[in-house]
C-alpha cells in the first residue's frame, strides 16, 4: 500500500509540473492582439529565443512581422498540449508554443498545414 501512495504522489507532484494548457491558448491570444493592435515589438518579446532570432535574421523581429500581416487569425479553436509543447488552432492560423520558466513562449506562427508533411510556418518554424 505504501508504493501505491507514494506513487500517487509522485504522479500528484509531477501532474503539477506540467505547463498548464490554458494557459498556451492566452499566450497566442495575446500574441494574435498585440499584432492586431499594431505592437510589433511586445509580440516580438513574446517568440521563443530561436524563433526571435530567425525573424531577426530575416530582416528585423518587428518589421517581419509587420510585413506577414498575421493579424487577422480569426476566432480561437481547440489547443492541445503535449509535455511541455503547445499547440493552439485559430480560424486562420495555428500557433506552437513551448512552455519557459517565464511562460509560454511562440516557436512557430502564421503556421499552416502541410498533411503528412507537418505544418510550415511563417514565424519561427515547426
Amino acid at each position: 500500500m505504501k508504493r501505491f501512495i507514494g506513487g500517487f504522489l509522485l504522479l500528484l507532484v509531477l501532474a503539477g509540473c506540467a505547463p498548464d494548457g490554458a494557459g498556451a491558448s492566452t499566450a497566442a491570444e495575446e500574441f494574435h492582439q498585440a499584432l492586431a493592435s499594431g505592437d510589433a515589438e511586445q509580440a516580438c518579446s513574446m517568440l521563443s529565443q530561436s524563433a526571435r532570432d530567425k525573424a531577426e535574421s530575416d530582416g528585423g523581429c518587428e518589421s517581419q512581422l509587420e510585413e506577414l500581416q498575421l493579424s487577422d487569425a480569426g476566432a480561437p479553436g481547440k489547443s492541445e498540449v503535449y509535455g511541455r509543447n503547445a499547440m493552439v488552432e485559430f480560424e486562420n492560423d495555428t500557433v506552437f508554443l513551448a512552455a519557459a520558466s517565464s511562460g509560454w513562449q511562440i516557436t512557430g506562427a502564421g503556421c499552416t498545414s502541410q498533411g503528412e508533411s507537418g505544418y510550415m510556418c511563417e514565424v519561427g518554424g515547426k
